[in-house]
């Protein structure tokens, strides 16, 4: 019978030793599973096409004192400038066939406040039509006409405030790509200077390639998806610490409730006899109970050499349960 108990209680301690190291193995694992991202994400870019439009410009003077015609500027003397000639070029690559149109633009307005209250417009087809590639178209911003058609449209409306918003607009339309707008006004300052604003303008399509890498967790040799081990190595640490947090419990408690029957029939003290009488050794609570039960004598407590012990005197013979106490070692016979 002693063989057999001491058989169970190494093959129990085996089990709560190997449930204990699984559930440690499982906590480890969530830590890296919740350590890892379930999935990574790759992005790549790519320039699918470039679109660029340049307008090219020069000036005609009715002076040409200091600037001679044909010069190139940024500024451009307004009181002097007769006319600004240039050139229009588009260029898309890769090339596609698309459709063009290209005008050059007067909106009238007077402004009320803040506000800017339009009279009318006008719209000059410069060019328009299929092309493939490229394409370009020259350009005229003639000062004298501009003016004369402003002073009609002052006394037309009766508005002799009214002034004038003049730019070349360019429109590029592609099947399968973003329409091109490029609008290049001609704006006069203070100074009495004349300018021509974006003059460039370049477009990229620029397309995302996402490329999404499912990430794993390499568990004794098998690679188990990060959203999959988030939920099940947890799972499993909890199942494997449940038997050894149970032993650990149960074991306790019998600990404490071990002499439980027995408390109220135990007193305090120490046996005459003790000393003189080679005592009868017993091996567990449940001989002390039993000799107990057959004499009927009471249980005498006491404490010697480190341990807990249980004398029940009959007559000549003394039966003893000795236990250690808390944090002392029984001593190797």
């Amino acid at each position: 019978m002693k063989i057999n108990k001491t058989n169970r209680r190494k093959f129990l301690g085996v089990a709560i030793a190997v449930s204990l190291g699984l559930a440690i193995t499982f906590m480890v694992y969530s830590g890296l599973a919740y350590a890892r991202s379930p999935i990574t994400t790759h992005a790549s870019y790519e320039t699918a096409y470039v679109e660029t439009g340049k307008l090219t410009h020069w000036g005609f003077f009715t002076n040409e004192t200091v600037y001679k015609n044909g010069t190139s500027l940024d500024y451009y003397p307004e009181k002097i400038t007769s006319y600004i000639a240039g050139n229009y070029v588009y260029l898309a690559e890769p090339g596609a066939t698309a459709h063009y149109r290209a005008a050059l633009r007067t909106d009238y307005y007077v402004t009320s406040g803040k506000d800017r209250i339009y009279i009318t417009n006008t719209s000059q087809i410069l060019g328009e039509g299929d092309f493939s590639g490229t394409f370009s178209v020259p350009v005229t911003f003639n000062l004298t006409d501009m003016e004369e058609s402003l002073k009609q449209i002052r006394e037309g409306a009766g508005l002799y405030r009214a002034e004038a918003d003049v730019y070349l607009l360019v429109e590029v339309v592609s099947k399968g790509r973003d329409k091109f707008t490029q609008k290049i006004p001609l704006v006069s300052d203070t100074a009495g200077m004349l300018t021509l604003r974006d003059t460039e303008n370049e477009y990229k399509k620029v397309v995302r390639h996402v490329n999404t890498t499912v990430n794993t967790v390499n568990f004794l040799g098998k690679e188990v998806n990060v959203s999959t081990a988030r939920t099940v190595f947890p799972a499993m640490a909890v199942l494997f610490i449940i038997p050894p947090l149970g032993f650990a419990y149960f074991s306790r408690e019998r600990k404490v409730d071990e002499l439980k029957g027995l408390r109220r029939f135990i007193v305090e003290g120490v046996p005459s006899d003790i000393g003189t009488i080679d005592p009868v050794n017993l091996e567990s609570v449940e001989d002390l109970e039993k000799v107990f039960d057959l004499v009927d004598k009471p249980i005498v407590h006491y404490r010697q050499d480190g341990e807990d012990v249980y004398a029940i005197v009959d007559g000549d013979v003394i039966y003893e349960y000795r236990k250690p106490l808390p944090g002392e070692g029984k001593e190797a016979n």
